[in-house]
Order: structure tokens, then sequence, then C-alpha cells
């Protein structure tokens, strides 16, 4: 090796040469790993902010939409009557008459609203057509008279019938002793015809009813004084009619003929429901003294048989169940026909209502119009909605919040809502339900559907719209806050850097309190408009080629304050205004040593 190298200078040169190398490849592993990383200082910049005074909201947002509840002017009357509905099995007819139609159903004169449309209590929303509602009033009169008359037949025959059964009963039970059964006999006898007398009575006077009111009929009376006039024109023109122009006194005298023909006719109508009146008052007298005459009669055939019966025994537990068997079949007639009866009247009873008193429909609370089911000229056949409202006071916003922030709400809460179409507006809201079951029990995330009914005026709000929604969690009202990045700890205790009256950074103890995601509330330690100091870290090469000695690695600016900057920093402040610059681990501590060695590590 040695003869080779003093011989070779090609070997030496390449030894020479790669000892070299290696010579350099071990200065460029001590520099990176050992020179290069003390080249570069930690500096401190630091960014002034004012204390101040106001609220702090700890809360969850999430977002949803807006629904209506909506309500609905609604058309249940039932105008159908039992012997119509008959009629229509019976005959299966398909084609009405106009006015069979007319008399049935409602009819819609005007409508005044449409979709869309906001309206108040007591807008008018629909007018019915006159002759519609008077038709169906008639029709529903006349089945209410109609109604009152077997009523009162099937308590008549009531009770004409429970005397029968209890006739039959008291037979039978009493059938071993002729004595017993002839008191029973007695006994009913005469009550079977004064209760006989007292229906006929009834019937007699509800004739005399129905014949007043027709007497007092204003259609009838109108006709009546109408053909008169008609007949004492017909006559007077008839009396002056020429005898020589032939044409025109056989014109007249049909006519003078026709008019008396008709006079007579409402006359003799008009005579009919007098003579039944007359008629029937005497038949009445007639019938009422025929009841005493029955009851003194009664009084004694009663006291005769009494006699005979205190000897007769009782028997027939058969007759008792056959007479309750009668009873009950008598009184389910009389049940049925009070049943019918209150139908009607509750037809009549909500026709009325629904109708009013001058037949418009007027809207029943505020709202906003969401449809509208009847143009003009319609008839309302059957139940269904009218028109459709949404309510002001039902405007709800459904949102799914998360299994983490579920517990932290409860029904009853209020919340602030937003819409994106009124950025600048706010609206409240409470929490009316949660719902206990998540959305999807197979999704990576839980949620649960949480209602949000809409306070105060909705009147801008129309469904669908998106709304933020905001749940406070905690709230500090009128307290002294701070940036979190302000305040830091030592031993236990909270600090902040103050700005003194000369300028300088004093480090000052403070109680803190309440704090929200970026502030923090001061209890005590500041006041009102104090200046503190944010601090944050910034690694400097103090060897960048170009720059001075100690000439920090950024651009820096003047203090808009005009200060003379910070000890260390050549009386120059970097630009924090936007944010400091990105540094992993966010701010640092100071270390014992560096450009900041007077203020204490954290």
């Amino acid at each position: 090796m040695k003869e080779r190298w003093k011989k070779d200078k090609k070997f030496r040169r390449s030894c020479i040469s790669a000892c070299l190398a290696l010579v350099i490849l071990l200065g460029a592993c001590v520099y990176t790993l050992f020179i290069q990383p003390n080249l570069s200082t930690e500096t401190y910049v630091y960014k002034e902010e004012t204390v101040v005074r106001g609220d702090l909201i700890l809360g969850i947002m999430e977002s949803g939409s807006l629904s209506l509840g909506e309500s609905s002017v609604m058309y249940e009357l039932d105008l159908e009557l039992d012997d119509e509905e008959d009629d229509k099995d019976e005959d299966n007819e398909e084609d009405e008459e106009d006015e069979q139609k007319a008399s049935k159903y409602l009819e819609i004169e005007e409508v005044y609203v449409v979709s869309g449309q906001r309206i108040s209590r007591g807008d008018l929303l629909f007018k019915l057509k006159d002759d519609s509602v008077n038709s169906v009033e008639r029709k529903l009169k006349s089945a209410l008279t109609e109604s009152k008359i077997a009523l009162s037949n099937a308590q008549t025959e009531y009770n004409i019938s429970i005397l029968s059964a209890k006739s039959t009963y008291e037979g039978g039970v009493k059938e071993g002793s002729r004595a017993a059964a002839d008191y029973q006999a007695a006994l009913t006898a005469g009550s079977e015809k004064i209760k006989g007398l007292e229906g006929e009575i009834k019937l007699l006077e509800l004739e005399i009813a129905i014949a007043q009111e027709k007497l007092a009929d204003e259609e009838l009376l109108n006709s009546y004084e109408e053909a008169k006039a008609a007949y004492t024109r017909a006559k007077n023109k008839y009396g002056e009619t020429d005898l020589h122009n032939s044409t025109a006194y056989t014109s007249n005298l049909s006519d003078y003929q026709q008019a008396e023909s008709q006079l007579e006719s409402l006359e003799e109508e008009l005579q009919g429901y007098r003579d039944t009146i007359t008629d029937n008052q005497a038949e009445i007298e007639k019938k009422q003294k025929e009841i005493e005459k029955a009851g003194a009669l009664q009084a004694l055939d009663n006291q005769k048989a009494e006699n005979d019966y205190q000897s007769a025994s009782l028997s027939g537990e058969l007759a008792k169940e056959i007479y309750d068997y009668s009873v009950d079949s008598l009184s389910d007639s009389v049940t049925k026909a009070q049943n019918e009866l209150d139908e009607i009247q509750a037809k009549m009873d909500a026709f009325q209502t629904f109708v009013g008193e001058d037949n418009r429909i007027y809207a029943p609370e505020d709202g906003l119009v969401t449809g509208v089911s009847y143009e003009a000229g319609d008839k309302l056949t059957d139940t269904r909605a009218m028109l459709t409202y949404a309510k002001e006071d039902e405007y709800t916003v459904s949102i799914d919040v998360s299994e983490e922030d579920i517990a932290a709400i409860s029904v009853g809460e209020r919340v602030e809502l937003s819409f994106s179409a009124y950025p600048e507006q706010a609206w409240e809201g409470v929490i009316t339900s949660i719902t206990t079951t998540s959305t999807s029990e197979h999704a990576s995330t839980i949620s649960y559907p949480v209602t949000i009914l809409v306070k105060g005026d909705t009147t801008l709000l129309y469904g669908g719209m998106a709304a933020d929604v905001t749940f406070v969690i905690d709230s500090a009202e009128d307290v002294l806050y701070v940036s979190k990045k302000a305040v830091f700890e030592e031993e236990g205790h909270s600090y902040v850097y103050k700005k003194d009256a000369n300028g300088n950074r004093v480090k000052t103890q403070v109680e803190t309190g309440f704090s929200d995601t970026a502030s923090i509330e001061i209890i005590s330690g500041l006041e009102e408009g104090d200046v503190i100091y944010i601090e944050s870290v910034m690694n400097i090469n103090s060897e960048k080629a170009g720059k001075e000695d100690n000439e920090p690695d950024y651009e820096t600016v003047v203090r808009d304050d005009e200060s003379d900057g910070f000890p260390g920093m050549n009386g120059e402040t970097p630009d924090m205004e936007n944010g400091f610059p990105a540094m992993d681990g966010g701010f640092e501590a100071p270390g014992e040593g560096g450009p900041m060695g007077n203020m204490p590590g954290r």
C-alpha cells in the first residue's frame, strides 16, 4: 500500500478526493444537526386589545325549515233527511228537478279571498246566495214540524198502547181470581178511555195550531189579497165592456170568471182553516165533558172493584215479562220519534249558526290562506274544507339535534331564530317538543327531531323558508370580558399583560368567570377600557442574507398608536391586524433566557 502510494500518483489523488468528500459530508451533518437549529431564535409579538362590557352567550346552532300549521273553515252541514234517503233508495232517481236541488243545497254567490292572501279575524270570506239559504231553511222547518207531529202521535199511541199492555198484564196476573181480573179491567177501562180522549184532544189542538199557522201565512194571505184585487179589476172591466164588442166581451167575461173562481178557491181554503179551528174547539169541549163523566164513573167502579181486589192473590211472573217487553217496544217508538226530532233540530241549529244573520261567512282568526276549494256558483253538496289557512301562531321550525347536544335543551326553553330571507332580523322561538326516538338507528351520527314554535309577528314568513336556530346553553349579561388568548395561568392563578400609563406591559392578576367559545369574563383585576396584550411566538433566522444582525425575518410596520414599541423589537411591532402568522400548536409560552427573558414562562 505504501509503495503504491509513492509510485501511483493517480491513486493518491483518488484517496485525497475521497477524504475531502467525507470531511464535507461530516461537516454538513454537523451543521444541520447542531449548528443550524441554534441560528433560529424565538421572538414574541403582541397585539393590543381593549377590555369591553357586554353579553357572553354559549349556544348551539342548527338549521331547519319553516312549516305552517294549517286550519280550515269547514262545511259540515248534513242537510239530508231520512225521507229523502228512502226516496232515493226506492226510486233510484238520478235526475232531480231544479227546484228540488235548490231546496237541498246552499250555493255560493261570491268568494272574497284567494290563496296566498293574509286574512284577519272577521274578514269576509264567502257570501251565500239568499234564495238557496231561504229554500234550505223552509225545507228544514217543514221537516221539523212533521217530526213534532210524528212525536206527538207516537206519544199518544204509546199512552194508549201502554194502557192496553198493562191491562193484558194485569189480566194475566189476576187470571186465577175473577174479582182481581174484574178490578183490573174496571181500573184500566176508565183510564184507557180518559187517556184516549186526552190523546184525541192533543191531536185536535195540534190541528188547530196548524190551521192558525196557515191563516197567518204571509204567502197565502198575499195570494188572497192579490186574488181579490184581480177579481175586482176583472169585474169592473167586465161591467164596463160594450155588449156590441163580442170579442172584448167574451175575453173580459172569461177573465172575470177565472178571477172569481180563483178568489172563491182561496176563500174556501181560508174558510176551511177557520172551520177546522171552530169545529175542533167544539169537539175539544165535547171530549173534555166526556173525560169529566168518565172520571166520575171510574171513581165509582174503582171503589167497587177494590173490595174484591183485596181478596185476590197476585200471580203470573210470565205475564210480568210479557208486560216489560211490551213497554220496551212501545218506548222504543217514542224514543225513535224523539231522536228524529232532536236530529232535525240539531241540523236546524247548525244551519242557522253556519249561515249567520247575513248569509255570510267570516274568518274565525288571523292567518295566511293556503287554499280555496270553491268558486262563485258552486253548491255545497258534501262535507269538506271550504278554505284552508295557516295560523299565525302555529308557525314551527323542525330541526335535528345531535345526541351530544340534545341533553342541553328542554321543552319550554326559548331560542333565537333567523331566516335567510331576512338576515338583519331575528325572531324568538319556544321549544314545543323533542322526539325521544332518533332519526335513524343505523346512521353514524344520531340526532333527534326538535320542533320550535315561532313567536311574535310572522306576517313576513312563508312555509319552507330556511331557518337558523340558536339554542342558548348559558349566558352572562353585562359583564367585562377579553379574548381567551389574553389570559394565562401560573401556579393556579390567572394573569394578563396590562398596558400601564407609560405604555409598559404589567403582569396583572385577574379573576375569571363565564366563558364562551372565544371570550372570557373578567370578574376583577381589570376595568372597562383597559388595554391588555395578546401574546404569540415567532421563529426568526438571524443569518438571512442581506439583513442586519438581530433584524427579524418578517415584514415590520410602525404601530398605529406611534408607540416606541417593545424592548428587543428595534422600536417596531409586527402588524397583527390580520392575525398572527401560522404557528403549529398555537401560542407558545416564553422560555427561560429568550429574547423576553424577563417574562416568566408559562
